[in-house]
């Protein structure tokens, strides 16, 4: 259950022969420094100097990958046989790797083309183009995100891929697909705000999985340990697995962005009290947050949104405490907080978590 880029190095290692795969990356901003990690099995550097005429600084980002035994030769060992829960991302290694720069740098990338080089001595490589879809931009949107931070790619990138690989693989896959999550969500910056929510709100709930709810009788319990399963079919056994594990999504949300926000809010403005996240309220927005993102889905309701206000970059939220649009009434306690700071607090606990899995597994 090792994610892919990982498998890659491994066997890049006894691979008796290697080829290239590339991909071009852009990003609105400009990130010094070049990634060469594992003996330069994956390297990463900038391209231009100049944004483009879309605003796009370019970065390619180069996988050494084994060259098969037999290139031309059908294969003659069996295809491995997957399972209902077996390790499937479906961008690739590459998609993990930029889903993890995105994580760490805070920062959108999007993949414009990959390539492979050096298949046989001949071949020319081999193109696929893609044209993500991009909105609005600017510190006006993102404060974080847009700004021209102290971020490189050397020095961020390499110590943050050697805790990814001491993570136990265990958890490979979580990690991937929230890191995935947040780099979705952040590509939906001045496109779909809702749809931001939507994204963060699923990254915790991937790494929340096995998080422990307070005051929960059913606490650190399997399914196993609470039905005798072998007395079941196959179906009702995945039936009552699919229903244990989504009992109280909500809770194990709430507990987990409380639980690894611990740091997050000591720099953080508490006043005015009506436009900040706390420790204390975050129980509070954390389930509005929830609830809106559930509404936004199964019923198409319309999320009760702060907006930027420049004057007021410290603020969480607006400073309204109620609204009426058209016919819809909203509570304040409906409100949710800026996108710009939701995703920073997604971020940091993300983070966290990963380093206590890190923890977990020297402990």
């Amino acid at each position: 259950m090792r994610m892919l880029w990982i498998r890659n190095l491994e066997a890049v290692t006894s691979a008796a022969s290697t080829y290239v795969v590339e991909a071009e990356l852009g990003s609105e901003l400009q990130i010094p420094g070049l990634l060469s990690y594992a003996d330069g099995a994956v390297l990463c550097g900038p391209t231009t100097v100049e944004p483009d005429t879309t605003g796009l600084y370019k970065y390619v980002l180069r996988l050494r990958v084994p060259r098969p035994a037999h290139e031309t030769d059908f294969p003659t060992e069996p295809l491995p046989q997957g399972t209902r829960r077996g390790y499937l991302f479906r961008e690739g290694p590459v998609g993990e790797l930029v889903a993890l720069f995105s994580l760490q740098l805070q920062t959108r990338f999007f993949v414009l083309s990959t390539s492979e080089r050096g298949l046989t001595h001949h071949d020319l490589p081999l193109k696929t183009e893609f044209a993500p879809l991009r909105g609005r931009i600017g510190r006006q949107l993102d404060a974080v995100v847009f700004a021209h931070a102290d971020r490189n790619l050397c020095r961020d990138l390499v110590p943050f891929l050697d805790e990814i690989r001491s993570v136990s693989s265990k958890y490979h896959l979580e990690v991937a697909i929230a890191a995935n999550h947040y780099a979705r969500a952040l590509r939906e910056i001045g496109i779909d705000e809702e749809m931001v929510f939507v994204r963060l709100v699923s990254a915790i709930e991937r790494a929340a999985a096995e998080q422990a709810i307070p005051d929960d009788p059913l606490s650190d319990k399997s399914l196993d340990e609470l039905v005798a399963v072998n007395t079941l079919a196959d179906e009702q056994v995945e039936e009552l697995r699919k229903l244990f594990q989504t009992r109280r999504t909500k809770s194990r949300f709430i507990a987990f962005l409380q639980e690894y926000s611990a740091g997050f809010f000591d720099a953080e403005q508490r006043e005015p009290a009506h436009t900040q996240v706390t420790r204390e309220n975050l129980t509070v927005v954390a389930a509005a947050v929830y609830d809106a993102r559930s509404g936004y889905l199964h019923n198409g309701d319309p999320m009760y949104l702060s907006r930027p206000m420049a004057q007021f970059p410290d603020w969480h939220m607006n400073p309204s405490v109620g609204m009426t649009w058209q016919e819809r009434s909203f509570k304040a306690a409906q409100k949710l907080p800026r996108a710009d700071f939701f995703h920073r607090l997604v971020r940091h606990c993300l983070i966290a978590w990963i380093r206590r899995l890190i923890d977990a597994k020297a402990g």
